[in-house]
């Protein structure tokens, strides 16, 4: 795979070596374009692209990494999570949540979505379930354990939805990862 991303590499570059800046500029918007049309077709949720899996933290049952972003801030909202326990991978999605979202909403939405598919599978046995949650946001991570307040419009209704789905664990564990650990989880 590195050799074809390396020979792609090559050839865009032996194909964009003579452009102008105006035709250069052209291409990326075309380019651009093009993977906005992409994103837009909504071909997901889908398996997250991973490069190690997620550790679960020992001392819960389960454990949810997440990480969300958006192309352009605003622009169109992405997120990946994964949620694991002792015995490995429970559950994991890549998501496209559309346009006009910032970074923030996006991780936000992302956490929300693995909290609901992590409370749809254990049903009412969620109120027994201690839970790890991993993200890079510190936002997210420091809005929901109290220690940051968060005012936006747009992430007061994410804020209080995410509150209320922790609620139902009978314990939580929210803590900030950095961001290398995102990007070998995710790719992103």
């Amino acid at each position: 795979m590195r050799d074809d991303i390396q020979d792609t590499d090559d050839l865009i570059h032996q194909q964009t070596e003579n452009l102008s800046r105006d035709e250069l500029i052209s291409l990326v918007r075309n380019l651009q374009g093009q993977l906005s049309l992409v994103a837009r077709s909504n071909v997901v949720p889908s398996e997250p692209r991973r490069t190690q899996p997620v550790r679960p933290v020992a001392t819960t049952d389960y454990t949810i990494a997440f990480d969300g972003g958006s192309l352009g801030n605003p622009g169109l909202g992405y997120g990946s999570y994964e949620i694991a326990n002792a015995s490995g991978r429970v559950a994991g999605q890549r998501l496209n949540f559309g346009d006009n979202l910032t970074n923030n909403q996006a991780e936000f939405m992302t956490l929300i979505a693995a909290l609901k598919d992590l409370l749809h599978r254990l049903g009412p046995e969620a109120a027994t379930a201690s839970l790890a949650v991993r993200g890079d946001s510190q936002l997210v991570i420091r809005g929901l354990n109290g220690d940051w307040k968060i005012k936006h419009a747009n992430l007061l209704p994410l804020h209080q939805e995410g509150r209320s789905l922790l609620r139902q664990f009978r314990s939580v564990d929210l803590a900030w990862q950095p961001r290398l650990e995102s990007v070998r989880t995710f790719g992103h």
